[in-house]
């Protein structure tokens, strides 16, 4: 694995043991947002609905478990922290390329625990709380997305385990071929290819992980029909559009869709020239105001500036599925 290069993936994480839920018949849960880039690693655990010792009798580790040539290996990552709540939000850097200290990549795990360990007691065993399977980023790794899918079990249907490999087949033949139709011999190697497949396997990948953000209804008349989550973790928009991402920043948040065809990108914004991204140039062309803000007709031309500044919305821009193109929505 490149870790030289920019990657985030997510860990879903499910409860192991009832006895460290926080609430009886509800399960812990949690998930850990990790990015990799310049040979450097970060991540974020989120937890909820883990057991809160008053008195500390347990502390939480977050520990990376994996199997070199049928021998265990594992990695403490550090303490999670629990409030009175029995959530959490814990930061960690570490180093990619030599997570244990014994020259094990973070390729070489496959499985992200977080247990309890007793204060008092060094020789009682640690108690799994959570567990989660480290997924690792599909885009340019030996594994493609149809496998990654079989092997997580996570149950996705046929338009989604194979999009990868469309992007990784299709898009890149097309866009390859379209380069090399009109190139001549001095002609200098087009690579937009990479780009188209890089925005349509981060976008496959915020589907795959939908679950870790908050899905939401943001629209009543939704020309789309896609369904929508709202992602506030990460403001970095996954394509090059400087005026997206100053929305993004600005709002704290953009929104993620996704229909039988498309992935949908949106950023928070009025229907004013200067909150339109690039001033449509980078394919945000559709605009949609917010579940309420429909009685103000901001994108009627008779409507008053003054009325368009009062009516918010978000700027849509449309990824083709099978090969990453940026498209009208």
């Amino acid at each position: 694995m490149d870790y030289e290069r920019y990657d985030r993936f997510f860990i879903i994480m499910e409860g192991q043991s009832e006895a460290f839920a926080m609430r009886a018949g509800e399960a812990a849960k949690g998930h850990i947002k990790i990015e990799t880039g310049n040979n450097r690693g970060a991540m974020r655990i989120g937890v909820q609905n883990v057991k809160y010792y008053e008195k500390s009798e347990y502390v939480y580790k977050l520990i990376f478990f994996g199997t070199v040539r049928e021998k265990m290996i594992y990695s403490i990552i550090g303490t999670v922290n629990v409030n009175r709540m029995g959530s959490g939000e814990t930061y960690f850097r570490f180093d990619p390329v030599n997570m244990d200290k014994n020259g094990h990549s973070l390729a070489d795990f496959s499985h992200a625990i977080v247990a309890a360990v007793s204060v008092s007691d060094e020789k009682e065993p640690l108690h799994p709380v959570l567990k989660g399977m480290l997924d690792m980023p599909p885009y340019g790794e030996e594994k493609d997305e149809q496998k990654i899918e079989s092997e997580s079990g996570s149950g996705h249907d046929e338009t989604e385990q194979t999009a990868a490999q469309e992007t990784d087949n299709t898009g890149a033949e097309s866009a390859e071929n379209t380069a090399d139709s009109v190139q001549t011999d001095d002609a200098p190697m087009c690579y937009n290819s990479y780009y188209n497949k890089y925005i349509a396997a981060q976008c496959f990948r915020m589907d795959r992980d939908k679950n870790v953000y908050d899905r939401v209804m943001p629209f009543k008349d939704d020309v789309t029909g896609a369904e929508w989550t709202k992602v506030t973790d990460d403001i970095t928009v996954p394509m090059v559009s400087p005026g997206a991402q100053m929305l993004a920043a600005k709002y704290k948040h953009y929104i993620f869709g996704k229909s039988e065809k498309y992935y949908y990108l949106g950023v928070p914004g009025r229907f004013l020239r200067e909150e339109q991204p690039e001033e449509g140039a980078s394919g945000f062309i559709l605009w949609q105001p917010i579940l309420g803000a429909e009685d103000y007709k901001a994108t009627e031309e008779t409507t008053p500036v003054e009325v368009r500044k009062m009516a918010y919305g978000y700027w849509i821009v449309a990824v083709d599925i099978k090969n990453g193109d940026i498209l009208e929505a």
